[in-house]
């Protein structure tokens, strides 16, 4: 009984946005610009309960290169980028900020934690240039599957599968597969061990 009023509730949603799914395409094959993109996110990451929580869903996999069905992105929380991917039974807390990043499946992201576009955003190389005229950079950022990023972190390289990063942690290089780190700039705390699953009969 619980799945079918999910999928009613996912279908109503999709069918309330539908207008919008319209306008957005429509403007997408016009303008080749992100810029309504990012205003119906910050729109939509201000709907609040779980109505917000469907509606944000369905503009996602609508608009986003993919994203899951069984997602959660809470309030507060919007992408920048269409470019971004969502995997399986991923959650993403309140407040957060996603750039351009593959996020992997059944991912767990606490609450303001900020996923940039890489380290080189915004160009510093020529002092004689004003800062927001130099030359940009936008990387996709990778969070492998099953991995958890603690409240308030700042990522800003690619984290592996199965890692943990501390809350209120800056990641600045790679993080490889099953680390724990913590810190800023987030260091190796130790790493885990996978439990190799049970053979069935």
């Amino acid at each position: 009984m619980k799945a079918i009023v999910k999928h009613l509730a996912r279908y109503a949603a999709k069918l309330a946005l539908l207008p919008l799914f319209l306008a957005y395409d429509v403007w997408v094959l016009v303008t080749r610009s992100e810029q309504l993109f990012c205003t119906l996110a910050q729109v939509l990451s201000l709907l609040p309960g779980k109505i917000g929580e469907y509606l944000r869903r369905e503009f996602y996999v609508h608009a986003l290169e993919s994203c899951a069905t069984d997602c959660g992105i809470s309030f507060g929380t919007l992408f920048t980028h269409p470019t971004a991917r969502v995997g399986k039974r991923t959650y993403i807390g309140a407040r957060c900020m996603i750039g351009a990043s593959i996020i992997g499946d059944h991912v767990l992201i606490g609450s303001n934690v900020d996923i940039l576009s890489g380290r080189r955003q915004h160009g510093i190389e020529d002092a004689n240039a004003l800062i927001g005229e130099q030359e940009r950079r936008f990387e996709l950022i990778q969070i492998g599957d099953n991995s958890w990023i603690g409240n308030s972190a700042v990522v800003m390289a690619d984290v592996g599968r199965g890692c943990v990063v501390g809350a209120g942690s800056v990641v600045v290089k790679p993080v490889e597969d099953y680390s724990v780190v913590a810190g800023n700039p987030a260091k190796l705390i130790r790493k885990r061990e996978p439990v190799p699953l049970a053979k069935t009969a």
